[in-house]
Order: C-alpha cells, then sequence, then structure tokens
C-alpha cells in the first residue's frame, strides 16, 4: 500500500504542477485581448483492485484536458451581431462624407450659390438693359457650375475611393479565410496526438480571426470533430476541412469591382451585411442615388433657363443663345458650363422683344425657383437632358407644366439634402444599438473567459497548498518505508 501511496501522491504533484503551469500561461497573457482563460481540468484516476478483490482502490488524480473558459453561444451570438453593425457603421461613415461633399452647413454649399444665381436674375429684372448686372449674373451662374462641378467630382472621387476600399476588404477576406483554413489544418495535426492534446492558443488566434470576418461579411460556423472550423456564407462554405473557396473578384464595364464564387462564377450578394457590403451598397447605391438627384436637379434647371433664355434678344437685338452648355446628357452635373459666348455679357438675354426695358426674359427665368419643376424623386427612371422648345414664354412654361412636377427647384434640393440626413441618421441609430448591443454580449464574454489577476492568483494559493500537500505526503511514506527497512530485525541482535 505504501508503494501504491507514493503513486497517488506523485499525481497529485503532477496534477498540481500542470495546474501551476496553466495558470502561469494564463497570467502571462492577462494583456493578450484575444486569449481566453484556461483551466486544468482534475479527474480520479482508473480503480485497481485488491489481492484478493474485495476492494478497489483509487490510484489518484490525472489532467483530462486543458480547456479554454469561454460560452461558444455567446461567440456564435456576438458575431452574427457584428455584421449588421459593420454595415451600418460604413454606410453611415459614407453617408457623412456625402454630407461633407455638398457642404451644407457653410456659407459655400450649393443652396448658398443658387440663391446668388437667382438674385442675379431678380436684378436684372430691375434693370434689363445694365451690362454691370449682366456681369454679376454671369459671375453667378460661373460659380453655380463650378460648384456643381465641383460636387460631381468629389462623388466620382468618392465613389473610386469605395471601389478601392471594397478591394480592400475582399482581400482582407481571403487573407483571413486563408489564415483559417491553416490553423485548421495546425489544430488538427496537433490533437491527432491525442484526446488529452488540445491546441487551445491556435484556436484563441482562429476565434480572434472568426470575430474580424464576422463584421466583414456575414457567416455562420461551426466547429467539426476534427476540431476544423467550417465557415459557411449564406450556407456555402468557404472553408470546409482542407477545402478553401476565397472570392473571386472581377471587374464590370465601369471599372468596378464585384465579388463572385469561385467554384461557381455566380455573383454573391451579401444582403446588407458586413462592412464589405456596405462598401458595396455605398459605392452602387447611396453615391448613385445623389448623383442621380443632383443630375435630375441640374438636368431640369439649365432646360427650363436654357429654352427661355433662346426666346429673347440680346442687347445687340441678336436671338438668344443658350445660357449652360451639356455636353454629356447622361450626365448634366458633370457637364454643365456657362456657355463661353456669354462672356460678352451684351449676349446675355433679359428681353423677349429686344426693347431695352423688356425684362420679360429675365423675369421667366426668375419664376422658375417658385415653379413646380420636379416630381418625386421616386417617379423617375434614369435621368437624362432634353431641350425643350417653344416660339413663346408660354409655350415654354407650358412644356414644364407637362411634365407635371409637384415640387420647385429649392425644395428638390432640401430633400435631397434631407434625404442624406435621415438616412445618415437611420444608419448611425443601428450603428449605435448595435454596438451597444454588442458591448453587452462581449462584456458577458469576457466575464466567463477573460483573464483575472485576483482569481489566478487565489488558484495558485490552492494549487499551491495541494501541491505542498502531496508532497509532505510522500515524505511521510518515505519516513515509513525507512523505519521498515533500517529498523525492522534490531531487536533479535
Amino acid at each position: 500500500m505504501a508503494f501504491g501511496g507514493l503513486y497517488i501522491s506523485m499525481s497529485g504533484i503532477n496534477a498540481n504542477k500542470k495546474a501551476l503551469d496553466t495558470l502561469s500561461h494564463n497570467i502571462a497573457n492577462a494583456n493578450n485581448p484575444n486569449y481566453v482563460r484556461q483551466s486544468a481540468i482534475h479527474a480520479e484516476g482508473r480503480y485497481s483492485k485488491t489481492q484478493d478483490l474485495r476492494f478497489q482502490v483509487g490510484t489518484g488524480v490525472n489532467v483530462q484536458q486543458i480547456r479554454q473558459i469561454r460560452d461558444e453561444f455567446l461567440d456564435i451570438k456576438l458575431r452574427r451581431e457584428m455584421a449588421t453593425f459593420g454595415y451600418h457603421n460604413t454606410k453611415s461613415e459614407i453617408l457623412n462624407e456625402v454630407e461633407v461633399i455638398f457642404n451644407e452647413i457653410t456659407s459655400s454649399g450649393l443652396q448658398k450659390v443658387m440663391d446668388k444665381f437667382w438674385e442675379g436674375w431678380s436684378e436684372l429684372k430691375k434693370e434689363p438693359d445694365s451690362l454691370i448686372i449682366r456681369g454679376i449674373v454671369h459671375e453667378n451662374a460661373v460659380a453655380l457650375t463650378t460648384t456643381i462641378n465641383h460636387i460631381s467630382i468629389q462623388l466620382d472621387n468618392l465613389q473610386s475611393n469605395l471601389n478601392k476600399e471594397m478591394l480592400n476588404k475582399t482581400e482582407e477576406v481571403n487573407n483571413i479565410l486563408k489564415n483559417i483554413a491553416d490553423l485548421n489544418k495546425k489544430i488538427k495535426l496537433g490533437e491527432a496526438y491525442g484526446n488529452h492534446v488540445i491546441a487551445n492558443d491556435y484556436r484563441d488566434n482562429r476565434n480572434s480571426l472568426l470575430d474580424r470576418l464576422s463584421e466583414l461579411i456575414p457567416i455562420t460556423h461551426y466547429e467539426n470533430s476534427h476540431g476544423e472550423e467550417i465557415v459557411s456564407l449564406h450556407g456555402r462554405d468557404l472553408i470546409n476541412g482542407d477545402y478553401f473557396n476565397p472570392i473571386n473578384v472581377q471587374l464590370n464595364e465601369r471599372g468596378h469591382g464585384e465579388i463572385y464564387w469561385t467554384d461557381t462564377d455566380k455573383k454573391i450578394d451579401l444582403k446588407a451585411l458586413g462592412e464589405l457590403g456596405g462598401y458595396i451598397d455605398a459605392r452602387d447605391k447611396v453615391v448613385v442615388e445623389y448623383r442621380k438627384r443632383l443630375n435630375i436637379l441640374v438636368g431640369e434647371i439649365a432646360s427650363a433657363v436654357n429654352g427661355l433664355h433662346k426666346l429673347g434678344k440680346d442687347l445687340e437685338e441678336n436671338s438668344g443663345e443658350e445660357f449652360f452648355t451639356i455636353t454629356n446628357k447622361d450626365d448634366p452635373a458633370a457637364s454643365i458650363k456657362v456657355n463661353p459666348n456669354l462672356e460678352d455679357f451684351n449676349k446675355i438675354v433679359a428681353s423677349f422683344t429686344g426693347a431695352k426695358g423688356d425684362p420679360d426674359i429675365a423675369d421667366a427665368i426668375l419664376s422658375l425657383r417658385n415653379i413646380p419643376l420636379f416630381k418625386n424623386y421616386s417617379e423617375y427612371e434614369d435621368y437624362i437632358y432634353e431641350d425643350l422648345t417653344g416660339t413663346t414664354i408660354e409655350e415654354i412654361l407650358n412644356s414644364i407644366k407637362a411634365k407635371e412636377g409637384n415640387i420647385n427647384i429649392d425644395d428638390f434640393y432640401r430633400d435631397l439634402i434631407l434625404n442624406i440626413g435621415l438616412e445618415r441618421g437611420q444608419s448611425r441609430s443601428m450603428a449605435e444599438n448595435q454596438q451597444l448591443l454588442i458591448m453587452q454580449i462581449d462584456g458577458r464574454r469576457q466575464e466567463i473567459s477573460s483573464v483575472s489577476l485576483d482569481e489566478e492568483m487565489a488558484d495558485m494559493l490552492k494549487y499551491q497548498h495541494s501541491y505542498v500537500a502531496n508532497s509532505r505526503v510522500i515524505n511521510a511514506i518515505d519516513e515509513m518505508i525507512e523505519n521498515i527497512v533500517n529498523r525492522m530485525g534490531l531487536v533479535g541482535r
């Protein structure tokens, strides 16, 4: 029995030493944000029978496994919410950039420039034969077209930057998928040595990659019996054992990247989830929508002003020319300019008849500000600039009325700006709500999985005392054996 006791105490020493080693590993990683604390799980050793087979005796303790202390349900829940947060946070940031581009919080926004444009025509109506006021009208119009062109260029640049960011995010997704697949192999190989070998540190790295991946795209995942993580997107595997299916990028006719399945060449719809989905939708929907709204605004104004300006007579009694030139009817905002011939201010038309005191054209152009030129945005298809034709002011105005608009210029533009603010507010609110939810879930996860130095020190004392106690048992058995060997039989000498 004495030697059995030695074996039992040795198992206790080894088990407590392993527990202390695990505690030391926890403490060393206390500041590692991706680390999940570990615990040595002790289990009783197998029983053995006495020689007479009448009794069973224990054989000590074994370390069953080094287990990670984590709640997988919280991991899955967190990653599901991360995809929604990633999408709305990205969209909110991009809509903020769109707000900055339109720049309505300063005195140089498009609304202020349009106000000055109409003020110029208001003054010309009062003095239709004034060259000075014609010069003001011209300069205000140049400022208007310059501002519109600048907004259009900035929207182009934003779309280009979003495309680059989308390509970067796709590359990041593929790199993460490759790293997860590599870690799957390492975990499978490492744990092939026995049931008691758990590759916990590899699992920490893999879980941190899954956290980031879930923010980029809406994934589902689970671990199979070999310790490999199976990662899927909309029910199709991205990683399954040794199978690795990266996302393929193909450029469309505009040079914009679109994502496809590598194995089937079918386009992927991220369904408004994940950072990658946010960049794709912002590039293909958000920027496109506000560019279309701007084109409608610019095209309708230019069409109406040009139609009226061509009806009248300039100061030299010549027929009026187009006030604005548009070289690309599909994209008026990018191509609108003030007619360069109007740098000769005599050619700016204020009169219908040619009489110097006749302000009819200037009055009609000024009236455009309050005429319902526009329909609701939802009623427009893809906008293309069209010329208005007529021989009288009434015919031009009737052509405008025939479009059955119900919104004037200022209201249409205010609706554009208001829509940006509302859409950004909705996305920001969603992102903040998701962030709060994620913080709550992550807080619960940290309570379970993070390293607490106080707890580790308390456990250290417990295992240290247990280690010392087992060593004292060995010392006691050693003394007993020494007495038996060295002192038995001395009485008969």
